[in-house]
């Protein structure tokens, strides 16, 4: 007791009752003896764990309901909450879902962060809380202006530091923003590195996650999404957190922290709406968050790169100029064939000469060509036939000096190139005709009845233009050679004048 008048009425209620008065009741087996079997116990769980969440005098009211056609005895509100308490753990998921029994209630798994940068991307999406106005004309004509609008943004963070490796802003989160985050992603290692380069793992949540899983495995060497509706898994999460305290709380467009934050810790509304007139356009929104990610940028890059100094080798893994075309390049809308020039495809609204040093590429002259490129480097380009099956990295054609005196250092090595692939792709044009007509005769020479001379074949005159007579002199040459049958029959001799000769008869034999 706190005070000698309780201390004197604690004494009087223990020499009355005993020892007992020093036991709480809630120990006393008061309630379990009014909710004694399991099908008591089970009913008031139901109630208890029911989605609705039911305060505690309507639960005690819906079972002693039910005990009446049971004849149980009746609960009070007070021993309903005491069962509510008894049974937290049961209970919690109906009441308040499965992600607060799991982030409040499931064992954690405590984690530590990667040793060094590129070993883990974790990404995800965030409606940013910076307010802007935007004027749209309604059905009617009126231009009506709102003061609620907000944007989203998709954040590649680098878990080695929380670095932003990569975002995109959009009006929201889609398919196509993941991917530009993606690719702004990959543009920035080349910035930091001078190269592109792949993390070892990506982390997303379950968003359109069959959509992108081939993406996110083009990205990552190994693709990990998150359990869903687990918000501590992602460590990307807190950080926007962070974002909306370090920078967006201190601009006069901040929305607050969300809908489920106490009131007390939000903006005064009043006083927004005063100030919305001066809330800027999207186009200002979009300078505000490109302005805080460039901020965050800074602050880190130091730790960062001294970090990336750390990566070991097998870790380093590149994103080849082929891969980051096929899935981040944009495309012309149009199909190119090949031309003695090589393809000539119309970016960004000029006429611009590419061509491969591939051999294999000529031997696909039909083929229409969809060319990819990326607007910030054209020097080179990926191109993809109709069926997708044929891809070729194409590089912007080197434009030679026509007059000697314009030339400067790297033309001859260019020119001569050029020339070794030509002589590159001239042999290996005559060795294939030459294997074809190798095996062409070797087809004929199997096939008797395309047996013959060459002369037969091929109609080619000497150099006095005849073509005939050594076709006819081969044919009497075989005729010498070749023992004719020659049947002979004789005829009676008879008498008379001298006119009278000997008549041979002799078969015709002719020669073709």
């Amino acid at each position: 007791p706190g005070s000698p008048r309780r201390l004197q009425m604690k004494m009087a209620e223990y020499v009355r009752d005993g020892y007992v008065c020093f036991i709480s009741g809630k120990f006393l087996n008061g309630n379990a003896a009014k909710v004694a079997n399991d099908f008591q116990q089970s009913y008031i769980s139901a109630l208890l764990s029911h989605p609705n969440n039911l305060p505690d005098t309507k639960i005690a009211g819906l079972y002693n309901a039910m005990g009446k056609y049971h004849d149980w005895e009746p609960i009070t509100a007070a021993a309903v909450g005491v069962w509510r308490e008894k049974l937290g753990a049961k209970i919690t998921a109906g009441r308040l879902g499965v992600s607060n029994f799991r982030n409040h209630l499931t064992m954690q798994v405590k984690r530590s962060r990667p040793t060094t940068p590129m070993l883990m991307w974790s990404l995800d999406g965030w409606t940013v809380e910076l307010l802007y106005q935007a004027t749209k004309t309604d059905k009617k004509g009126h231009n009506v202006t709102t003061y609620t609008n907000r944007l989203t943004m998709v954040v590649v963070l680098d878990v080695f530091n929380d670095y932003p490796i990569g975002y995109a802003v959009g009006s929201h989160e889609s398919p196509e923003l993941i991917k530009a985050a993606l690719r702004n992603a990959a543009i920035h290692t080349r910035e930091l590195t001078g190269e592109m380069l792949r993390a070892n793992q990506v982390q997303s949540d379950r968003y359109a996650i069959k959509t992108m899983q081939d993406l996110y495995a083009v990205m990552g060497g190994k693709v990990t999404p998150a359990q869903a509706h687990n918000a501590k898994a992602k460590p990307v999460e807190p950080y926007f957190n962070h974002l909306n305290t370090t920078y967006c709380l201190l601009c006069n467009n901040w929305s607050g922290f969300g809908v489920t934050t106490n009131p007390k810790r939000q903006p005064n509304s009043d006083a927004l709406n005063k100030k919305r007139h001066n809330f800027p356009d999207e186009a200002g929104v979009r300078a505000q968050i490109d302005e805080i990610m460039r901020l965050e940028r800074m602050a880190k890059v130091e730790a960062y790169m001294a970090g990336l100094a750390n990566l070991k080798p097998e870790h380093r893994l590149p994103l080849s100029r082929e891969s980051y075309l096929l899935n981040f390049g944009a495309e012309t809308g149009f199909k190119n064939v090949l031309e003695g020039c090589g393809l000539r495809p119309t970016i960004l609204g000029v006429k611009r000469d590419y061509d491969c040093f591939d051999l294999s590429f000529r031997d696909h002259a039909a083929e229409r060509w969809t060319v990819r490129y990326d607007p910030e480097d054209l020097t080179q380009v990926l191109a993809i036939n109709e069926a997708g099956t044929r891809r070729y990295m194409l590089e912007a054609k080197y434009v030679q000096p026509m007059a000697l005196a314009d030339r400067k250092e790297g033309d001859a090595e260019q020119l001569e190139r050029v020339r070794a692939y030509n002589k590159q792709l001239e042999a290996q044009q005559a060795q294939s005709i030459a294997l074809d007509y190798h095996r062409t005769e070797q087809l004929i020479a199997a096939t008797p009845a395309l047996r013959g001379s060459v002369e037969d074949r091929l109609l080619l005159t000497d150099s006095q233009g005849q073509h005939k007579n050594q076709r006819s002199r081969k044919r009497l040459a075989a005729a010498d050679i070749e023992a004719l049958e020659v049947e002979t029959v004789e005829v009676p001799i008879t008498t008379g004048n001298s006119a009278d000769a000997a008549e041979y008869k002799v078969n015709d034999y002719s020669i073709f």
